[in-house]
């Protein structure tokens, strides 16, 4: 019995992280980092953690679910935000492939392809939404970050496993 107080105590907890876009506004990069990742655990995603990908300290953040998928989370300011040097950063997310929690020993042709995110509190140009679909990386824009932040499942707003959803409810 205790356990299963327990266990719900801890869903009720889970279910209580909620974040609203003026506290994602003001986050830095740290503080978006450990936003998102606050809401992968509380989704369900386990062993979430940052993986330095470059010399310059870019961090992403990977992890996985109970059933084994894989994720990799790199991280956009968005469209309206550019350096000093008019360019704009964009999420390179060829290290978090390589880092999205494989362990040593395992090859690449043994994992199963990990779910790759992109998260922007802003909005990606319409050439990373295009490249996006090429490559089949997901992107958490503003508006689904507002939702995901607020409590939806990140689950349901990517549509993942709804092909199971309705067989089972056939």
């Amino acid at each position: 019995m205790a356990l299963r107080s327990r266990a719900a105590m801890t869903s009720k907890r889970r279910r209580a992280v909620r974040y609203t876009l003026d506290q994602v506004d003001s986050a830095d990069d740290r503080g978006l980092r450990c936003i998102v990742g606050r809401l992968l655990v509380r989704d369900g995603w386990v062993d979430v953690r940052g993986v330095r990908v470059n010399d310059s300290g870019v961090v992403h953040l990977v992890g996985q679910r109970p059933d084994g998928q894989r994720l990799g989370v790199a991280f956009e300011r968005g469209a309206e935000s550019s350096r000093q040097d008019g360019t704009r950063s964009a999420a390179v997310l060829r290290s978090v492939r390589t880092t999205a929690g494989i362990e040593p020993g395992e090859t690449a042709a043994s994992v199963p392809p990990a779910l790759l995110l992109v998260v922007s509190p802003g909005m990606f140009a319409r050439s990373r939404v295009l490249w996006a679909a090429r490559t089949g990386v997901r992107l958490v824009d503003r508006a689904m970050l507002q939702r995901w932040a607020a409590g939806e499942d990140l689950a349901l707003l990517l549509g993942l496993g709804t092909e199971d959803i309705l067989s089972d409810s056939a």
